[in-house]
């Protein structure tokens, strides 16, 4: 094998590509992936430029697949993983052996131009493709086989196809650069819009182009809030991609036919994905070009927890969230689409403020409009569902504008989702816009379920304060209380409060103007 070089491998020449070798840089290939088995940070570089077909020889090509399924999987690379690995899928002797891969290694002179020797071989991919359309288009138009417009139509289709896959790798929209303000100071600037679903009234839900959210509690109504929008575009003659995690194809279909879908119009316009495997970053980039192709204006990412969790990511981390922000949601944003993630809450409504269950950064990664919903009543056969759209943020600042203040609530109310059940075959659903009015009847149950489970809270903190009291040896102060009962202090002393009115505990004035407790039996026993 050559030595590598350590300049730029330039492709090999093909003349008119036609009865030569296809272009392709052997070494440039070997660089590649010499810097991906030294360097992780080569392997992040290399995966954004080039994918797996790529590469001319395919055991570059194999040794390029295994590498990113181990990275995706979180095993480190190097030499001897990756060796082990492909002896494991009994594809070591088709690589060169072993061997081959410590060579790839040894004679790359650093892992930092990886990402300089993937863009060649993805330069020499492109002129593969473009030749291969070319010499298919010439062998037709020899042979006399065809209409001449179609073969035209077909050659530029292919080249179009393959230049576009091409740009769509190298883009490089970093934002590192000076922006044009003309459009905002001349004032022809106009802000998004949230065209994507609608409120009964005509008001649109989610910003196309951007990364939108619901979140709520499990059967607060996510799904729903997703399918009746899906329903709407529909009906309005644009495409739909539901990625789902969580259903499947029965109950998601199901229940768009239950709420009014037409057989026909699903067939046509809604594309269903259910992953079930980790993918490769490359089969990441395909499916996006792939969702590209139909042009959605509503793409739905059915279950985040789950699938964070399949692509190997942390949860509760924030750099793992803002990952999975740059490797799926804002993508399938960039085809124009409106995504929506459903997510989940924490369970407790007192912690969960505006977040979903994991990091903050699901939030902050929001660049449209992030909604919470509030179960009202529960959905289900041959019964009035009900939930709360609330907005959590407004990024572009043209949903909130259209939602009410909601009394003690600070997060804006903005929809009323109900699904009325007809049955196991007809659901009547609607996304009705906000009524102003004083007797709000979820404000009032969630007032009362609120006070309910803070006067259960009394209840075993009252009952703790006794125990404590029971068990000391003489009067204690307020402190020496809270210190011996477990939870949040002001709980504790309105509790201590309660039981010094009703006359459960005695308080006196002790040393230092300190107030001693005790229980009135023990203060009778020591008189």
């Amino acid at each position: 094998m050559r030595e590598l070089r350590t300049g730029a491998p330039e492709v090999t020449d093909v003349g008119d590509g036609l009865s030569r070798v296809p272009p392709h840089d052997v070494e440039a290939e070997q660089a590649v992936l010499g810097g991906m088995l030294l360097s992780e940070q080569a392997i992040k570089a290399v995966i954004e430029i080039i994918e797996g077909p790529d590469f001319y020889r395919p055991a570059h090509e194999t040794i390029f697949r295994v590498i990113t399924t181990m990275t995706v999987q979180g095993t480190p690379i190097d030499p001897i993983t990756v060796a082990a690995e492909l002896t494991e899928r009994g594809e070591i002797a088709r690589v060169g052996g072993a061997s081959y891969l410590h060579n790839l290694v040894d004679q790359t002179p650093t892992a930092a131009n990886a990402e300089y020797y993937a863009e060649i071989v993805r330069k020499a991919a492109t002129r593969r493709k473009v030749l291969e359309a070319v010499e298919s288009a010439a062998h037709l138009a020899r042979s006399g086989d065809g209409d001449l417009d179609a073969i035209l139509d077909a050659l530029r289709e292919q080249i179009t196809t393959a230049a576009e896959a091409s740009s769509l790798r190298q883009r490089s929209d970093t934002g590192w650069e000076f922006s044009d303000l003309s459009a905002v100071l001349n004032g022809s600037h106009k802000p998004v819009t949230p065209v994507v679903g609608a409120r009964d009234d005509g008001h649109g839900l989610f910003y196309p182009g951007h990364v939108n959210g619901v979140q709520g509690e499990s059967e607060a109504g996510k799904s729903w809030v997703a399918l009746i929008t899906a329903l709407i575009e529909i009906n309005r003659g644009n495409h739909v991609v539901y990625i789902d995690f969580e259903d499947s194809e029965a109950g998601v279909v199901g229940r768009l036919l239950l709420i009014g879908a037409l057989p026909r119009d699903l067939q046509e316009r809604f594309h269903y994905v259910r992953p079930h495997i980790t993918p490769a970053p490359g089969d990441l980039r395909a499916f996006v070009c792939r969702v590209a192709e139909v042009q959605p204006t509503l793409v739905v990412v059915d279950g985040v927890t789950e699938a964070m969790s399949m692509l190997g990511l942390e949860l509760k981390d924030n750099t793992e969230i803002a990952k999975f922000r740059r490797m799926l949601l804002r993508p399938l944003a960039d085809t124009g689409a409106a995504v929506v993630s459903l997510d989940h809450v924490v369970k407790n409504s007192e912690s969960r403020g505006r977040y979903a269950l994991g990091g903050v950064h699901k939030l902050n990664g929001v660049d449209g409009v992030q909604y919470m919903l509030e179960a009202v009543h529960p959905f289900g056969i041959n019964a009035e569902g009900r939930s709360r759209l609330r907005v959590a943020k407004d990024r572009p600042a043209q949903v909130r504008k259209h939602a009410l203040p909601s009394g003690k609530n600070p997060l804006h109310w903005f929809a009323d989702v109900v699904v009325k059940s007809e049955g196991e075959t007809f659901a009547d659903a609607h996304i009705y816009p906000p009524i102003e009015r004083t007797d709000d009847t979820a404000e009032i149950a969630a007032e009362r379920e609120k006070d309910a489970k803070s006067e259960v809270e009394f209840v075993r903190r009252k009952g703790k304060i006794l125990a404590v009291l029971e068990k000391a040896g003489s009067p204690l102060t307020t402190n020496g209380i809270t210190s011996r009962v477990p939870g949040r202090t002001p709980v504790t002393r309105a509790a201590l409060g309660r039981l010094v009115d009703s006359g459960e505990v005695v308080a006196e004035p002790g040393p230092k103007r300190a107030m001693m407790h005790s229980l009135p039996d023990k203060r009778q026993a020591k008189a």
